[in-house]
């Protein structure tokens, strides 16, 4: 373990927990601008490093398993953690807490972390659990369309808020479909072809949420033990997922009901 931190001395922590497509994205970015919580996100840690060079030593400990299809061991995750994480604490020390993005995804990294906290002299405040059905999550991810000439342009065809209105028709007036027999549908705004994103394909979609449930049932069982988790049903409009978890945090970071942050 690394010296100590004194940037994360009496810190808070809020890790967030969800599977796929669940909304985590949507609230960190909220509730960090709101309330001065910098968010420390694993996934890009890992990309930054992976594809950016941005730590030699750490990509090349990396491919040395990814290269030969081993499993990254513990340890060399938490390092990235770590070492990425401290930097982030050390460049906002005027910070009440972070939000952390894609660490802990297990009991071993759980493990990690409560030992990192009493390293730091931080605290695991409280995880915060979006729960939301598999079902639920399956449709909004293969549903999701995106614009061929602008993919900020996003559409969902299973949900009726968020559908295109027009379908590609062919000559002859009939629907166009794809080579599953899906309909092919136009943007409302420039009217160009809607794809769908690999990582939005059933078969993806399927094996990530199979994998999430293996990883992360395991994690909550583990948190709801140690009382260190807080479970929001993500599965209410964004704004009232958005209250419910500053009824949680509110109290945590010495705000009443009603504050926000300033």
């Amino acid at each position: 373990m690394s010296n100590h931190s004194p940037a994360l001395k009496d810190k808070l922590l809020f890790p967030f927990v969800a599977p796929p497509n669940g909304g985590k994205g949507t609230q960190t970015q909220i509730l960090s601008d709101r309330y001065h919580l910098p968010t420390f996100d694993m996934g890009s840690t890992f990309r930054a490093i992976m594809k950016e060079g941005k730590d030699p030593e750490l990509k090349a400990e990396l491919e040395s398993y990814m290269n030969n299809g081993k499993l990254v061991p513990i340890d060399t995750v938490v390092k990235v953690f770590q070492k990425g994480f401290e930097a982030l604490a050390e460049s906002h020390p005027e910070a009440k807490g972070f939000i952390l993005d894609g660490f802990p995804r297990n009991n071993e990294q759980a493990d990690a972390l409560l030992k990192l906290c009493q390293h730091w002299g931080a605290t695991l405040s409280q995880t915060i659990y979006l729960n939301v059905g598999l079902d639920v999550v399956r449709a909004r991810a293969t549903g999701r369309r995106f614009c061929s000439e602008n993919t900020r342009h996003v559409y969902n065809v299973n949900d009726a808020r968020l559908a295109p209105r027009q379908e590609k028709l062919s000559e002859s007036g009939q629907p166009v479909t794809d080579a599953q027999g899906r309909a092919i549908w136009l943007c409302d705004i420039d009217q160009a072809e809607l794809i769908i994103r690999a990582d939005d394909e059933p078969q993806t979609v399927d094996k990530r949420l199979q994998e999430y449930e293996k990883e992360t049932n395991p994690l909550i069982a583990l948190l709801r033990e140690k009382d260190l988790i807080a479970e929001i049903n993500g599965e209410q409009a964004p704004e009232k997922v958005t209250q419910a978890i500053e009824q949680i945090i509110h109290p945590l970071l010495g705000l009443t009901t009603a504050s926000q942050g300033n």
